[in-house]
């Protein structure tokens, strides 16, 4: 971890810290002058003239977010500024004042980002309760362990490794928390895809589809085996963010091997998830470096995504091995779920898209996925689809997957998807390139 890449924000002068305790003291004497009996003034504890970045905007959105689920409904108001001096927040309370203050410091002593939180607790005076005066604990040095205030005045500690210590603090507790929330969506978004019902001639709650090999029970199997190593690919793409993507990429195809692997033991040699492992692999791994760099945006990770999706083009001449996506790519030059990732997903966009307006109208999340998937079958060139019925095949399920949404409802969505599933089940289809695109497309929706 380098200071370099975490403190990266506009350096601000002496006179712009005094103006803000300045205009701190006048924001804070004019909410008390609304008459509640507390007043909290939240701000972060940053030394040095970099005040304001990614890491630091994240460390006040997290410590907020605790005050108001600690202080509940005694909170009467909430003010919040972000300035190049720091984010700062005023909480108005109607509750006892030490009551408060107790909560505060327990917050500040006990979360892991809490040594970095400042919690000023005043009373309807305006008067600030201090730790000394309830017998309270007093705050310890962030490398030392000594008084806080002790080696604050006496500038015991260099500012370099004071950022050390900051950087070690925000990097890790925002790495971890990220990394479970990018495995925890990937999980979901493979069980809810399966789970959708009814699909057309894919594996759901009702039956197999068109698969003899594979089960609903099967794909649960599979999701719980693969959670970890998209952990691991996020992880990837934080640890190498400031590198090239062909190296990340490179990176994440031998944990997308182990995975494959993994898979495969779980399942006995039943494929569930192959082309969801290379998919979600990348999401996972440009997630984690773009969050690191501090561009997380859905448009700033499907950059990264079609970067590396760009080296997996390579695969087609270069692979060795005999593989149903090499054979459509030599007979018809389709390249399949590479291509897709080289151009940044523009199908999950869709999906993602597609997802947001029918969960907006109301609908549950399993009726909107399958309108989703009848939207993806509808506009895929699935390489699944012309495997087993070929081009022309394909391109008539396309046509009538578009016919259908234009007539379908919300109430005659389950007769007509179940219609729809006898007959796929019938010639044989699966449109499994369309359906992992739903999943990663549940993935995206659940992310941002």
């Amino acid at each position: 971890m380098g200071i370099d890449s975490v403190f990266v924000g506009p350096e601000i002068t002496l006179e712009q810290v005094l103006d803000s305790r300045t205009r701190r003291v006048e924001r804070q004497q004019a909410a008390l002058a609304e008459g509640a009996a507390c007043l909290v003034s939240f701000t972060l504890n940053i030394p040095g003239p970099v005040k304001q970045f990614s890491l630091a905007r994240a460390a006040f959105g997290e410590g907020l977010d605790f005050l108001q689920a600690t202080f509940g409904p005694a909170v009467q108001k909430i003010e919040t500024m972000d300035e190049p001096t720091g984010s700062e927040a005023l909480l108005l309370l109607e509750a006892d004042p030490a009551e408060i203050k107790q909560k505060a410091v327990r917050l500040e002593d006990t979360h892991p980002l809490g040594r970095l939180f400042d919690m000023d607790v005043l009373d309807g005076s305006g008067r600030s309760l201090s730790r000394t005066e309830l017998n309270l604990p007093q705050r310890t040095c962030l490398l030392c362990g000594n008084s806080a205030k002790v080696c604050g005045r006496s500038r015991a500690h260099a500012l370099p490794e004071l950022q050390e210590r900051i950087g070690t603090i925000l990097e890790v507790y925002f790495r971890d928390k990220w990394a479970d929330t990018c495995m925890t969506a990937a999980h979901r978004a493979m069980v809810e895809e399966v789970s959708a019902t009814p699909k057309p001639g894919l594996v759901d709650r009702s039956n197999s589809g068109s698969h003899t090999d594979m089960n609903y029970s099967a794909f649960l199997t599979s999701a719980a085996a693969l959670v970890p190593f998209f952990r691991k690919m996020y992880l990837a793409g934080w640890d190498d963010a400031f590198g090239s993507p062909a190296i990340l990429f490179s990176r994440l195809r031998s944990l997308g091997q182990q995975a494959e692997a993994a898979m495969f033991a779980a399942t006995r040699g039943v494929n569930t998830h192959k082309g969801l492992i290379f998919s979600m692999g990348l999401l996972s791994g440009a997630l984690g470096a773009r969050q690191r760099q501090g561009n997380g945006t859905l448009d700033a990770v499907l950059s990264l995504c079609a970067e590396m999706g760009q080296c997996s083009l390579a695969d087609f001449d270069q692979s060795e091995h005999d593989t149903n996506g090499l054979r459509l790519y030599q007979t018809h030059r389709l390249p399949g779920i590479r291509g897709e990732a080289a151009a940044g997903f523009p199908h999950a966009r869709q999906g993602l898209a597609a997802l947001r307006k029918w969960t907006r109208s109301g609908l549950p999340l399993n009726d909107a996925a399958v309108l989703t998937l009848l939207e993806l079958i509808s506009a895929v060139t699935d390489t699944n689809m012309i495997r087993r019925g070929g081009l022309a095949v394909a391109r008539a399920r396309r046509e009538e997957a578009r016919a259908l949404l234009s007539r379908v409802t919300p109430e005659t969505l389950r007769q007509e998807l179940l219609s729809l599933d006898q007959a796929y089940i019938s010639a044989n289809l699966s449109p499994g390139g369309s359906a992992d695109l739903l999943a990663l497309s549940l993935m995206l929706f659940f992310l941002f």
